[in-house]
């Protein structure tokens, strides 16, 4: 079986831990976190420090992917919350973020699936 991507559970890591889309993903997260640490404090200090930055992330990432390939059952319930994870990260739900360092001024729109739209400008006479 092939082994799990580290970058590969990074994106959906840092995924889960942000908008509605990630609530059920960060739940099946959590419990995979503490299978893997097999210590509650550790679990919950791994998952804090995912949910605050990106070396959280890169070291969670890490060792569920050692975790699963030292443990065949681990790796096969790893894969399906990946599956599931990617799954919903493609159903027709919409996600539109404004963050980072992001400044703005003005108007921000954000959509999906817009038909005919005019934003600004004059009115055109019919």
């Amino acid at each position: 079986m092939d082994p799990i991507s580290v970058g590969l559970l990074f994106g959906l890591i840092a995924q889960s831990a942000a908008g509605e889309i990630g609530k059920s993903a960060w739940r099946g997260l959590t419990q995979l976190t503490h299978r893997a640490f097999g210590d509650e404090s550790r679990a919950t200090q791994a998952l804090e420090q995912a949910r605050e930055n990106e070396a959280g992330v890169a070291d969670l990432a890490e060792h569920l992917a050692d975790n699963a390939a030292n443990d065949p059952s681990f790796a096969e319930l790893l894969r399906a919350w990946v599956t599931h994870t990617q799954q919903a990260a493609t159903d027709d739900a919409v996600v539109n973020t404004i963050g980072g360092q992001a400044q703005i001024h003005g108007h921000a729109v954000q959509a999906r699936d817009v038909g005919s739209i005019r934003l600004g400008g004059q009115d055109v006479p019919k």
